[in-house]
């Protein structure tokens, strides 16, 4: 679950974190005060939710695939169960 979380948050702020970057590399490693001053703070926030929310659906959907693969069907032979499938 941790995980999850961690991924969802870190695919959020990963707009904020490239902009900054962007921002540093733009000043030629001039570290000022302001980076977000005059920054598309919308934009950015659109961006980091999009990702977030992809993010989120692509590792529900794995864990889901991941759990239905691993379920197994009960089969019935002679009014017994047996796990598995039938030869």
């Amino acid at each position: 679950m941790i995980r999850v979380f961690l991924a969802v948050v870190g695919m959020f702020f990963l707009p904020f974190l490239l902009y900054a970057a962007y921002e540093y590399v733009k000043n030629r490693g001039d570290m000022k005060q302001g980076y977000f001053k005059n920054a598309p703070i919308n934009w950015l926030t659109v961006a980091g939710t999009v990702f977030a929310v992809v993010t989120l659906g692509s590792l529900v959907s794995n864990e889901i695939l991941k759990w239905e693969r691993e379920q197994q069907a009960t089969t019935e032979t002679s009014g017994e169960q047996t796990p598995g499938r039938t030869p």
